[in-house]
């Protein structure tokens, strides 16, 4: 068999054996050595292949593909630097439990180390950010290697898929010529079953532990399904519920009944309530003033539930590996008899006091960056929303009500890369009219996602909070910098006209004046999606200045309550 068929028939196996294991969907950043994989990719049609021609806006669009529809993808690029530039998008799905399935294509052992262009060491590239790295040998046209080829695939995306979840990264050496037989038929490949188990664990002997005082945290992206989990157990064991933005439990208890949706401000002051029990899921949320509060307390059984034994503040008494829904089902076996409700009534005071001030702040009133956080959220109905890291997940976190949306974000290693690029998978694979809310920082990051949206047609509405630099430092230490040692190197500003931006990607724009136009904006996009950006002008400090004065109130409103 000539060189052509050799290589052909070898990559035609490794395909089934991707196709075998669950990805129907891989994301392709053309270049030359990738040449043979991305033409029988694309001709593949039980695959759906998505071109993205920037390696670094890639890897995050594919995180957006496997966010929403919860499934592996695969990402192909060539050989030399575009492996390189995947790094930041394989770190978050890394941190972040995302079955990311990188196909890494190389120059053959012969054209290595010997000075040939387009080459660099592409072996263990990733390190330790991935699961798993596998290096397959020259395509070969033997029964023997077909089924390797086919093994390999198929036994990698799988083992991206268990538990914990992450990236595995293969790199394919090819030898020239790059064109493959397009005429050559698929191998009839044998496929293994693939069982699956539903494991529970026998909390017996920790039954007397959910009888007590509890406080549950949850960290980390929840779906609807694990927040709607969560809320029940927090009903059945009479405990109050903290999570930030991404655990989606807004959505799943409106009125806040057991969810304490302001912690931020309630765990800014001194709290006289302390539990007995710690029960966390995932690493710790957002929210600074939780952690704050957690690592105070003394003489407390914490019980961690992760698939990774992730303890930032080293306290796990009992350590669980079970994904919610297994806790649940666990949970649901054992006889328990709840603590007495003035337990929860404690911190429901809390919370409506905190949602009082919040609705009576006559600031939140005019078109801000904080009020159209709020506005957003309140208003959107069954929409994906992705939230930026920085300033926007904090406004959402700390002043936002309730609210119907999907709320996403990268929360893995908290970057500000690739957040448009996410947003634009994330819309890709809904399928829905899909949110952005984002700093002037990380869209500029990120600008070269829009290509996606605009490619694709996407109905995605950017709400862009633009205080001209980086507004998260005004919080931060410092701020306390004199003024030409604090802007060049933290206020960063850009200086940039949006509008500009919208035009060169097709963007229609729109910088309303009133909280009332920004509604209707929002309205709008939900009746009829178009891909837009709405710039909101804010200045750093005014964030700062309001949350300052939310923390006066609350701490007044609490001695005046005595709660």
């Amino acid at each position: 068999m000539n060189h052509q068929k050799t290589m052909t028939s070898y990559l035609l196996a490794f395909i089934e054996g991707l196709k075998h294991a669950g990805i129907d969907q891989v994301v392709i950043s053309p270049g030359s050595r990738s040449t043979p994989v991305a033409l029988l990719l694309h001709r593949e049609t039980a695959i759906d292949c998505y071109v993205d021609v920037d390696e670094r806006s890639a890897g995050f669009f594919a995180l957006g593909l496997i966010k929403a529809t919860d499934k592996p993808v695969a990402l192909l690029c060539t050989s030399g630097t575009a492996a390189a530039n995947y790094y930041p998008a394989v770190c978050e799905a890394e941190s972040t439990n995302l079955p990311l399935v990188i196909l890494t294509t190389d120059r053959p052992p012969e054209l290595r180390n010997v000075g040939a262009p387009q080459a660099m060491s592409q072996q263990l590239l990733y390190a330790d950010h991935v699961k798993r790295f596998t290096e397959l040998s020259v395509p070969e046209a033997t029964d023997d290697m077909l089924r390797y080829s086919h093994w390999q695939a198929l036994s990698n995306v799988l083992f991206a898929q268990e538990t914990p979840k992450g990236p595995v990264h293969l790199n394919l050496p090819l030898r020239e010529p790059l064109l493959p037989d397009l005429t050559m038929e698929k191998p009839e490949m044998t496929v293994m079953d693939v069982p699956s188990v539903m494991r529970r664990a026998a909390l017996t002997s920790y039954t007397h532990l959910f009888e007590k005082k509890g406080v549950i945290i949850v960290g980390e992206q929840r779906s609807q399904e694990e927040a709607k989990q969560l809320v029940a157990l927090a009903k059945r064991l009479n405990w109050p519920i903290i999570g930030d933005p991404l655990t989606n439990l807004a959505a799943n208890d409106p009125e806040f009944t057991y969810y304490l949706k302001q912690a931020d401000l309630i765990f800014g002051q001194p709290i006289l309530e302390q539990p007995e029990v710690i029960l966390q899921f995932g690493r710790l949320p957002v929210t600074k003033s939780v952690m704050m509060y957690l690592k105070s307390l003394d003489d407390i059984t914490t019980i961690l539930v992760d698939d990774r034994l992730r303890d930032q503040l080293q306290r796990t008494n009992v350590y669980l590996d079970l994904t919610v829904a297994e806790f649940v089902a666990s949970i649901e076996e054992l006889t328990i008899q709840p603590i007495e409700t003035s337990w929860l009534a404690s911190w429901q005071a809390r919370q409506k006091m905190a949602t009082k001030l919040l609705q009576a702040e006559q600031q939140l009133t005019q078109l801000t960056e904080s009020s159209a956080t709020c506005a957003l959220l309140s208003a959107l109905a069954d929409n994906p929303l992705f939230v930026a890291n920085s300033n926007a997940i904090r406004f959402v976190d700390r002043l936002s009500g309730a609210t119907k949306a999907t709320v996403y974000g990268n929360r893995g290693v908290n970057g500000i890369d690739g957040l448009i690029s996410t947003t634009a998978g994330i819309a890709a694979g809904c399928q829905k009219p899909t949110f952005l809310l984002i700093g002037d920082l990380a869209f500029f990051h990120d600008m070269n996602g829009l290509q996606m949206i605009k490619q694709l047609q996407l109905p995605v509405t950017i709400v862009l909070l633009n205080n001209n630099g980086g507004g998260i430092f005004s919080f931060l230490s410092q701020n306390q910098l004199e003024a030409s040692d604090f802007e060049p190197l933290f206020g960063t500003p850009l200086d940039m006209d949006f509008q500009h931006v919208s035009a060169l990607y097709g963007a229609a724009y729109h910088q309303p004046t009133s909280l009332v136009e920004f509604s209707e904006l929002i309205a709008a996009a939900q009746k009829t999606p178009v891909f837009q950006i709405i710039e909101v002008v804010g200045k750093q400090q005014d964030p700062v200045d309001l949350w300052k004065q939310l923390n006066q109130n609350y701490q007044l409103a609490s001695g005046e309550a005595d709660v």
